[in-house]
């Protein structure tokens, strides 16, 4: 006669197989990796074989523990071997069921995001989850399955973790970046008068945010394409001279290459100004 059991809570019930008997407290369904303890009383025979239902046994009598690392249920079943060669068994079909936490997937949209564009919409995508816990990153959270939020208009970037749990409390989480770029800002005069009355002497670009001091260059080019101006300091321009000498009236091109200041963004504008004398 065999007696066996699984050391978990639940209610005990009892099967009867040919000449055998088992009583055994089969666990609720528990998330992985799960370890179970196993017992067998009453006449241990000769040999005693577990097989546990994932692909693994032992012959241990008595107490033994198995870890269940993947997925499912299984059948587990008890063999005993008497001193007479006789087998008896005792199979309970999916007697230990472990389950797996959440499978995670989200995005923000936008992930990128401004003074004039910070609030950003979560798409949540996560399969086989009951509860939801968000950090934004900034000290705030939300229990909401797609939130939005609003980001304060400061510089930096924010890491964003999403933690879900399965119905049976399997847990999981997993994180992305929101990055906080500075706004572009600069205005570009179109003409300028280096007549020595102190007023629009000089053509300069204006930044008012958007870009690295260090990483600026602006050019000025003739109608044939010849550079006749380069400054590589935001706060130098040009006063309309060549050569140690003021240039004719007309259009001239410029060029503006500058990077963001905390990224490797490149920009790159162009246009026309006007020189009057």
């Amino acid at each position: 006669m065999i007696f066996w059991g699984a050391r978990q809570p639940g209610v005990p019930k009892r099967a009867n197989n040919a000449s055998s008997a088992a009583v055994f407290m089969p666990p609720p369904e528990a998330c992985a990796p799960l370890t179970v303890t196993f017992t067998s009383t009453g006449d241990q025979g000769t040999a005693v074989n577990w097989n546990f239902g994932d692909g693994t046994s032992s012959t241990v009598s008595g107490i033994t523990t198995h870890t269940y690392s993947t997925v499912g249920c299984f059948d587990v079943t008890l063999s005993v071997t008497n001193a007479a060669g006789c087998i008896s068994s005792l199979t309970d079909n999916n007697m230990i069921c472990v389950e797996g936490p959440p499978t995670i997937s989200f995005f923000a949209t936008p992930s990128v995001i401004s003074e004039f564009n910070s609030t950003v919409q979560f798409i949540n995508n996560t399969s086989n989850a009951s509860s939801y816990s968000w950090e934004f990153g900034d000290g705030t959270g939300s229990i909401e399955s797609e939130p939005n939020h609003t980001y304060p208009s400061e510089v930096g970037n924010y890491t964003v973790t999403l933690t879900a749990a399965s119905p049976n409390g399997c847990i999981d989480s997993a994180s992305i970046a929101i990055v906080y770029e500075e706004e572009v800002i600069f205005y570009v005069p179109n003409c300028f008068t280096p007549d020595g009355d102190m007023y629009n002497q000089t053509f300069q670009p204006v930044f008012t945010s958007g870009f690295d001091p260090f990483n600026f260059s602006l050019t000025i080019y003739n109608r044939w394409g010849e550079l006749i101006f380069e400054s590589r300091d935001a706060t130098v321009g040009w006063d309309g001279t060549y050569g140690g000498k003021l240039v004719q009236e007309g259009t001239y091109t410029w060029k503006i290459n500058f990077k963001a200041p905390n990224n490797d963004n490149k920009f790159e504008h162009t246009g026309h100004v006007t020189f009057l004398r």
